[in-house]
């Protein structure tokens, strides 16, 4: 199979690279100027540079692709509405259309369970595929925009011109990731995490290789083409107060000593985002409304589908998961790091 792969430099897609490449496809990354491709080209990828005057060439390297994965978006929880756009919305529409006109069979988008918004009622049953797009709060721009795109996506999908499939993964964690798990230990190591309630909740985690799993089966089976799959693993997820005690203990780090309610850490994050947003994004919010819902929410997803449809399974345990997350980050500390993120 000939797989044609978005936001190849990040942490999803590089997991997906290598996915791909050891069940022996050819895969052609898509990456910006400025990315780090060292592991990319250790792994045999052919890479494709995408600057907006490339169009041509974009299309030229995807023609003779099996499918297209989309896994390029913004991935930060602040920043201006425009450049979501731009990044998350508008970057759909370009790569939608440059496979549709390289006569692709297959597009598969990579998004979240974060379309589905906030619980009115903190819980209740789990989150399923026929659930609609909840309601997003203003400034979280991030699940916003992935509505706007799934939205193109399923545009596409209707007009016959090319295939679609959706895949919706809860919160992911691994080796690799620069982002939330950086952030997080930097937290702890300054003594800026508090509990969010008892710390009893239960996450919604689920370990990179099963997302990237899950997507090459999708890429696989025509019975995912025009599907959209909740990729979850609620049933092994830690607590809020597992997973935190488990990073403080692997990194040798003192563990929180103060709680806050839920309501609180709600209210903490919804001012910490008006200060960015009055700044023009210059302070970085500390909290968040979907921060505090990450780490102090309850909120759970049914992945029933993608495991009858696709034969999917999550393999990965929390503790192994977790060790190789954290081996990862202590030989790669944030000093010593070369790569970036998508």
């Amino acid at each position: 199979m000939r797989v044609f792969l978005t936001g190849a430099s990040g942490f999803i897609g590089g997991h997906l690279a290598e996915a791909f490449v050891q069940r022996g496809h050819q895969v052609v990354g898509i990456v910006r100027p400025t990315s780090h491709t060292e592991f990319l080209q250790s792994l045999g990828v052919k890479l494709v540079v995408n600057t907006p005057e490339n169009t041509t060439g974009l299309s030229n390297a995807m023609r003779g692709a099996d499918v297209v994965i989309h896994t390029a978006a913004q991935v930060r929880t602040h920043g201006f509405w425009r450049d979501f756009v731009q990044t998350t919305v508008e970057g759909t529409r370009h790569v939608l259309e440059v496979a549709q006109h390289a006569q692709v069979p297959h597009f598969i988008h990579i998004s979240t369970v974060g379309v589905y918004g906030f619980p009115a009622n903190g819980g209740g049953a789990p989150f399923a595929e026929t659930s609609p797009h909840g309601g997003i709060h203003k400034w979280n721009y991030y699940s916003r925009a992935k509505i706007e795109a799934e939205k193109l996506v399923r545009t596409a999908q209707e007009s016959g011109y090319i295939a679609t499939t959706i895949l919706r993964p809860t919160w992911v964690y691994g080796p690799r990731d620069t982002t939330t798990l950086t952030r997080l230990i930097a937290a702890l190591g300054n003594r800026r995490v508090k509990w969010i309630g008892n710390g009893n909740n239960r996450l919604s985690l689920i370990y990179v290789t099963d997302v990237a799993d899950a997507i090459v089966r999708a890429a696989a089976n025509t019975r995912a083409r025009g599907q959209i799959y909740n990729v979850a693993a609620d049933e092994t997820s830690p607590t809020q107060h597992e997973f935190i005690a488990r990073i403080c203990q692997l990194m040798e780090l003192p563990l929180p000593v103060a709680s806050v309610p839920y309501r609180l850490a709600y209210d903490l994050g919804f001012a910490g985002e008006c200060v960015a947003h009055l700044s023009r994004y210059r302070v970085c919010p500390p909290l968040t409304r979907l921060t505090a819902l990450l780490f102090g929410g309850n909120r759970r997803f049914n992945s029933e589908k993608i495991r009858a449809e696709l034969g999917w399974q999550p393999i990965m345990p929390f503790e192994e998961g977790i060790r190789q997350a954290t081996t990862w980050y202590h030989k790669h500390p944030p000093a010593a790091r070369s790569g970036g993120i998508a």
